[in-house]
């Protein structure tokens, strides 16, 4: 006996609406609906979040990794690193097998990297996803997981640290067995091709032509086990070739600002974020980025739209975005201009997200974290 139904959402990290556009073979003959979605500015940090919970990062309280905490940070210790050479300690390879050990130690269940951040540097700073966002929680607000485990309703979410081939076996016997209600998968092969190719090209069709069989095939086991089967196929952000960098670092530098006293600063790729210590240094820094000609300060007002307004500071004091495809570099996130990049305003083409389905989609889903209310409408009401 077939189970009634299933629904399928599909996660491909960066499979942003202009990525789209230019590969419309993608499970064209499926699809019955499309929507082109805002992303919320910011990462992968404040994208999943936002999908999963409905929330916008102000609500759920989680939008860049790294928040300016020195009195919770748990790994204060790595300031006795700094006398490290740092052609030793600054390779990709140390920092990832650092980071999972400093994980380990301190029973973190999340995603957690520290990238490029300076070992001098880290103790200033708290980590938000010090727990798993899949199978524990937020910060704040409740995840459709958790409302799923408070009704009981059995369904499958990837697990992390696994290859996308691994996710789509899991999933296809999940679905062989016809026992669950529910799945959210997501892939992250094409975000990692694009950041070190850029945004077009014959391996980025390619592999778009393999996710395209991956979830065919997936599609058609899922209908042999239900009766009614609705999938959908979505990301987060889109992803922009970048055309330059820019060392802010330096530039801020130069100003003669104690790090530490006068301010403490933050550089992601594509903002720096800055929290003032000092009236002197609000005033050196404000004239600085206020009319700079590599990006713009965004005011509170637009914080509050884009939904990344937080009252007490803790993601900063000043927030100083990059022009579109313009990357900081060196940053914290990485001491080399990639190809591909991606964090840049919402507003940007290059920034949207997709969302694909084979069922109807409401004219009022219009920013990513509404892909929410599908998931609610399927399994929960």
């Amino acid at each position: 006996m077939k189970k009634k139904s299933i629904s399928l959402f599909f996660f491909i990290d960066a499979f942003g609406w202009e990525v789209y556009q230019r590969n419309l073979f993608f499970l064209q003959d499926k699809i019955k609906d499309t929507r082109r979605l805002e992303t919320i500015l910011g990462y992968s940090s404040a994208c999943d979040p936002s999908i999963i919970s409905g929330l916008l990062p102000s609500e759920h309280r989680m939008w860049s990794s790294f928040f300016y905490s020195p009195h919770t940070c748990p790994y204060r210790w790595l300031r006795f690193l700094r006398i490290l050479p740092k052609s030793l300690f600054n390779r990709g390879r140390v920092r990832y097998w650092m980071s999972q050990i400093i994980k380990k130690l301190h029973g973190f269940t999340g995603y957690f990297m520290i990238y490029n951040v300076p070992f001098n540097m880290l103790p200033f700073f708290d980590y938000c996803e010090k727990r798993s966002i899949w199978h524990e929680g937020l910060v704040q607000g409740k995840t459709i997981f958790n409302r799923l485990d408070d009704k009981g309703i059995a369904y499958y979410v990837h697990q992390s640290g696994t290859s996308d081939e691994a996710r789509f076996v899991r999933l296809r016997e999940q679905l062989s067995n016809a026992s669950i209600g529910f799945a959210y998968v997501s892939f992250g092969r094409l975000d990692a091709l694009m950041h070190a190719k850029g945004n077009a090209g014959p391996q980025v069709t390619e592999l778009l032509h393999w996710y395209d069989q991956q979830i065919r095939d997936t599609i058609a086991t899922a209908e042999t086990a239900y009766e009614e089967v609705s999938w959908y196929v979505f990301t987060d952000h889109g992803m922009h070739n970048t055309t330059g960098s820019y060392d802010l670092i330096s530039e801020v530098e130069k100003l003669g600002l104690k790090h530490g006293k006068d301010y403490v600063a933050f550089y992601d790729a594509t903002m720096g974020r800055f929290w003032t210590l000092t009236d002197k240094a609000r005033t050196a820094l404000t004239g600085l980025l206020s009319k700079h000609s590599q990006g713009r300060l965004l005011d509170d007002a637009e914080l509050k739209q884009l939904g990344i307004f937080f009252e007490d500071r803790m993601y900063g004091d000043l927030i100083f975005l990059m022009n579109p495809a313009i990357q900081i570099v060196p940053s914290y996130m990485g001491s080399k201009r990639m190809p591909g990049l991606h964090g840049f305003h919402p507003a940007e083409a290059d920034s949207c997200a997709s969302l694909l389905s084979n069922r109807s989609l409401p004219d009022s889903l219009t920013r990513i974290h509404h892909i929410y209310r599908l998931m609610e409408r399927d399994v929960l009401n």
